[in-house]
């Protein structure tokens, strides 16, 4: 197998690898310069294969494209989980302020139904009518 070949296979290698961002020898920066350290070549040598340069250089554009599309997806999601987050803390206080609410109603029932209860007995004494027998 001729040099090149060899220096072109290992490129394409390291360039599965940079864009993967799985790196072994280099930093794994999507550069030219860490695609040679990457195949273990030089960068020379790396130029000596224009296509596999190329090659790396369109897929990391690609690579580029994709994430700067996606990003107004990533800002979408981030807006959602705020917004997520501030209904979840609004039910959680509206929660709050509901049973504190039960709790306040469910006394002044308690203490109607009491009012109500001496009121009827307070009236049941007055109504009480003695009778008495007339004597013919």
């Amino acid at each position: 197998m001729p040099t090149t070949e060899r220096v072109e296979d290992a490129l394409r290698a390291a360039s599965e690898r940079l864009l993967r961002g799985e790196p072994i020898r280099s930093d794994g920066s999507l550069t030219v310069a860490s695609l040679a350290a990457e195949a273990g070549v030089s960068r020379a040598s790396t130029y000596r294969c224009p296509q596999a340069v190329a090659d790396f250089r369109k897929l990391v554009a690609e690579q580029e494209d994709a994430a700067s599309s996606s990003m107004p997806l990533r800002q979408e999601v981030q807006a959602l989980r705020a917004a997520d987050r501030r209904l979840r803390k609004e039910h959680a206080r509206e929660v709050r302020e509901l049973r504190q609410s039960i709790n306040i109603l469910a006394q002044q029932v308690q203490f109607l139904t009491l009012e109500n209860q001496r009121l009827t007995e307070a009236s049941d004494q007055r109504n009480r009518v003695t009778r008495i027998e007339s004597r013919r």
